[in-house]
């Protein structure tokens, strides 16, 4: 890929992450990404960064990497692509690979390091969220496995047990090596293959995650209370995660269910945009799944302070309007056609994707256990998906999406709730009582630009050879310049 010419983006994943730490282990996926970096076998501590800044990284922008639930990712983008830079970036992350040395000082050093890195992202909203996590996967062992850790363990484990986490897991069945760039693949490949296929794992490979499976609950509330927090009600339904293989049925599947959250999203934006007082700023339907954990739904609204039960009722009756009516014929074809819209522009512009973008791509596909597709085949999918689809298959479609354990009810507030959770509870089962109408037909508005009046004289058109534009000029002044490209 020549976008940017003469540079490159290499992405080393690992397929671990903070999910496969044990008790004792808490915080050390994270901790293994900053040694690996600090001490290897032929990189002295303090050098590894060094040694790429001589050949123009700078780190944080060029040279970085991160820690999640399921993965860890060490990212180089290369500033040019002569040998010299190329072999040095692969070198290093082949260090990475299994030669990290875990020196006890170097262990030692970087502790106060990791500890003021936990302070600065102990903030309420991240509280919040390990809050909601909690409350959302009950029972699961995500909740209990942020990748920031344990203070206790950081500040404690010894070398042994980083060691015993990195020989488990940084092995080359558990690792992806992504090259993207402006250099000759056949090349990157015999150097690739020179460098790693001594690789070899050291010791009993570690057992995946058992993350557990999500609790079978009926309707249930929980809240979050601290002065920053915004004022924000969510309704969620949890459910088994789909970890069925990547296949063309489950995209037109994925497609199609996400259509109709387009159409709720569509109606919740015109809510907030047009009813005076609005029930909340802004609301929003959303599918997902974190880390093989679950899928889930959820559909939330950020509100005014005080104002949450209203903003509570707003998309709970949405939400039950949309399962209950559906959605119509006009506003399914209005998100195929903005969604396509999207596809195509990306499809046109599919050669000019910049390197670390795609690098990125192909890192998210394999942690996702994903095909990657071109913009064009993306494309060609959602055609498929949507030639002839009515509404009436869309409305069968999406009753998936709210089904599982739940509604989930969880309010985040800056003040303290009276009743606390059992209060938003019995807010929400108050509104569920309410009967909701069929959605309101939306008149098509007609196009009011059509008509200009009596068209304009030209007094004066001429050719700027060396842009190889037109000028014209009109009789009441106005100026026009066209300039045809071939992009």
């Amino acid at each position: 890929n020549a976008t940017p010419p003469g540079e490159a983006s290499l992405r080393l994943l690992i397929d671990a992450g903070s999910l496969n730490e044990a008790e004792d282990q808490r915080g050390l996926a994270h901790f293994l990404e900053h040694m690996v970096l600090n001490g290897t076998k032929n990189v002295p501590e303090g050098e590894f960064v060094k040694r790429l800044e001589r050949h123009g990284l700078k780190f944080g922008p060029d040279t970085n990497a991160s820690t999640g639930f399921d993965n860890t990712v060490y990212m180089l983008d290369l500033p040019e692509t002569d040998a010299d830079t190329v072999d040095t970036a692969l070198f290093l992350l082949r260090e990475v690979a299994d030669r990290a040395t875990l020196d006890p000082k170097a262990i030692d050093s970087e502790r106060g390091i990791i500890l003021a890195e936990e302070r600065t992202r102990a903030t309420p909203q991240f509280r919040q969220i390990v809050d909601e996590l909690g409350f959302l996967y009950a029972g699961q062992l995500l909740p209990t496995r942020l990748p920031i850790g344990s203070t206790d363990v950081i500040r404690t484990a010894p070398r042994e047990r980083l060691l015993a986490f990195y020989n488990a897991y940084y092995r080359p069945e558990n690792a992806t090596l992504v090259a993207v760039g402006d250099f000759d693949v056949a090349q990157m490949e015999t150097k690739i293959r020179q460098l790693f296929s001594d690789w070899k794992g050291e010791g009993k490979a570690g057992a995946p995650a058992d993350q557990g499976t999500p609790g079978r609950r009926g309707a249930a509330a929980d809240t979050f209370i601290d002065p920053a927090a915004p004022t924000r009600a969510a309704i969620s339904w949890v459910r088994p995660a789909d970890l069925s293989a990547d296949s063309r049925q489950r995209r037109i599947r994925d497609t199609v269910e996400s259509l109709s959250l387009a159409v709720l999203n569509r109606r919740l934006e015109r809510i907030a945009s047009t009813q005076n007082p609005a029930p909340f700023i802004a609301a929003q339907g959303v599918e997902s799944q974190i880390a093989d954990t679950a899928d889930f739904t959820q559909v939330f609204a950020v509100a005014q302070p005080g104002q949450w039960q209203k903003a509570l009722a707003a998309i709970d009756q949405e939400q039950r309007r949309l399962l209950q009516y559906g959605v119509t014929q006009g506003e399914l074809d209005r998100e195929i056609a903005q969604q396509r819209t999207a596809l195509v522009q990306a499809a046109a512009g599919a050669n000019t994707r910049p390197s670390p973008q795609l690098a990125q791509g192909v890192v998210n596909a394999v942690v996702e256990d994903r095909t990657v597709l071109s913009p064009e085949a993306r494309l060609a999918l959602f055609d498929e998906a949507t030639k002839g689809l009515t509404a009436a298959q869309v409305n069968t479609a999406m009753k998936r999406l709210f089904t599982g354990s739940g509604p989930l009810v969880y309010l985040t507030s800056p003040t303290p709730v009276e009743g606390d959770s059992q209060a938003v509870l019995a807010a929400y089962q108050q509104s569920t009582k309410v009967a909701v109408t069929p959605p309101a037909t939306q008149q098509a508005i007609a196009w009011p630009y059509t008509s200009f009046g009596t068209p304009g004289q030209v007094v004066e058109r001429r050719t700027i050879a060396d842009t190889g534009a037109t000028a014209v000029r009109f009789a009441n002044g106005v100026r026009l310049t066209v300039k045809p490209t071939d992009f």
